[in-house]
């Protein structure tokens, strides 16, 4: 499995179609408005998927039944002031998130992003200034 799922998460990926039940609940990253109707599909009654982007393209259409119904729902991101990113982080600390870090002296910043356009990096990178 990848990182997402060595940190906890059911699944993870970009086809749908290898889901191994409906989903309970699912986070959207992508900033694409396209992606949203078969990510609600993917959810079983009740379902929420909350956008976790700023900002995000058009979102298509949709079929009440198809798409809506048993109680499914949308819960979208607003920006957040710094109290809110300090409660957050606080939040994480008593639940125990632990994040995996590689460090990059600056020096090696064309490395670090090489690594990163060829998923060498387990987590997040991290360029050092010293």
């Amino acid at each position: 499995g990848g990182l997402a799922e060595s940190l906890g998460a059911v699944w993870a990926g970009s086809e749908m179609s290898s889901l191994p039940r409906k989903m309970d609940s699912a986070i959207l990253f992508a900033p694409s408005g396209k992606l949203l109707p078969p990510t609600l599909e993917a959810l079983d009654r009740g379902g929420i998927v909350s956008l976790a982007g700023i900002h995000m393209s058009d979102v298509p259409q949709m079929g009440y039944d198809r798409h809506l119904f048993h109680e499914r729902e949308i819960r979208s991101v607003m920006s957040n002031t710094r109290a809110d990113g300090r409660a957050l982080l606080a939040e994480a600390v008593a639940a125990g998130v632990k994040p995996r870090v590689t460090e990059y002296p600056l020096s090696d910043a064309n490395r670090a992003l090489k690594d990163m356009k060829h998923s060498r990096i387990d987590g997040t990178g991290v360029l050092v200034v010293s």
